[in-house]
């Protein structure tokens, strides 16, 4: 794909998940608990081998008392895994410098928010004595009191977030500028940067990125020019990061514009070999072939489901027909797919 192609693209994924506020408040204000299996949504970062300045040792804050007490009961019996967590690997680490002490990164929101995302299906203080309990077993003191004393003051800045209303905020600009402002209040200077100046570098970026594209002066050729000075300005490791999110959808796209031009799968598999090797052009042509085997088999249901509408009259009989000829047809985690994507029958 040329440059321009992969600029556009990369600011407008960039710019979607800014304004779907996915990066800016999804640690912000609690939410709806997902229901999907979660892998890491970090994305590639340097090793973190620099020692950090210490964060305060002190006692636990109040706000955490009841969760430390339910972190290390005596004989008590361990809570249920929430129904969202279930089957997940648990996100994000505990890093730890050579003196023992906390590094300070995104790596820790990573395991808060991981189990913080199960908000709405456990009480908040067996939440944060989960997040006090994973602590404890990636780390000993005086990291761990680092990281707890941490998670108080994480807490605190999603309740100051929350109060703020800040998801409502209509420009992102001023979204993420409020943002910043609530982050170095509740986080201090140092720890906002370090926990958030990644995905706030990203955050400008996008929204440059989108005056850009929203600029009718300028030309196609100004136009790109302009969005590569965007993202040349990123950080390396962010660049090699946003640029590893979006090739498979070039990659797409690409491949797209090949088999419009009338490329044969020969020609196509050819293509693959030199853009991503051989192997990985095996496991997309397998890939491929099991689309399409799906494919065949959502299309012969929804025609055999069509023949039942057109047929039984009942709405009863009909619709215990469709679930007769769905269960036959599908695995009980096939039927939920196909559900989503034909919706309810006709």
């Amino acid at each position: 794909m040329e440059r321009r192609g992969r600029n556009v693209l990369l600011a407008a994924t960039a710019l979607a998940a800014l304004l779907a506020a996915g990066r800016l408040v999804s640690r912000e204000r609690p939410g709806p608990a997902a229901s999907t299996a979660r892998s890491s949504g970090l994305a590639a970062r340097p090793s973190r081998t620099d020692a950090r300045p210490a964060l305060s040792t002190s006692p636990a804050p109040a706000r955490l008392q009841q969760a430390l007490s339910v972190a290390r009961p005596a004989a008590a019996p361990p809570l249920a895994t929430p129904t969202s967590l279930r089957g997940t690997d648990v996100d994000g680490a505990v890093l730890v410098d050579a003196n023992g002490d906390l590094i300070v990164g995104p790596e820790l929101l990573a395991l808060f928010d991981y189990f913080l995302s199960a908000t709405g299906e456990e009480p908040a203080a067996a939440i944060e004595a989960r997040i006090v309990a994973a602590i404890r077993e990636r780390a000993a003191s005086p990291a761990a009191e680092q990281a707890i004393a941490l998670l108080d003051r994480y807490l605190g800045y999603r309740e100051a977030a929350g109060a703020a209303r800040v998801a409502q905020a209509a420009d992102p600009a001023e979204r993420l500028a409020a943002l910043r402002e609530i982050r170095r209040e509740q986080l201090g200077a140092e720890d906002a940067a370090r926990l958030f100046g990644d995905e706030e570098r990203e955050g400008e970026a996008a929204i440059e990125a989108s005056r850009v594209l929203a600029d009718a002066a300028l030309s196609p050729e100004e136009r790109d020019a302009r969005l590569a000075e965007v993202e040349a300005a990123l950080p390396e490791h962010l660049r090699e990061a946003r640029e590893a999110a979006v090739r498979p959808l070039v990659q797409q796209a690409e491949e797209r514009a090949l088999l419009d031009a009338g490329a044969s799968e020969e020609e196509l598999h050819a293509h693959r070999v030199a853009t991503v090797g051989p192997d990985a052009a095996d496991r997309l042509a397998e890939l491929d072939r099991q689309r399409a085997a799906w494919q065949q088999r959502l299309d012969a249901f929804e025609d055999a489901r069509a023949a039942i509408a057109a047929t039984v009259a009942d709405p009863e009989a009909r619709r215990a027909a469709e679930e007769a000829l769905l269960a036959r047809a599908f695995t009980p985690e096939e039927r939920l797919r196909v559900r989503a994507i034909l919706g309810p029958p006709p």
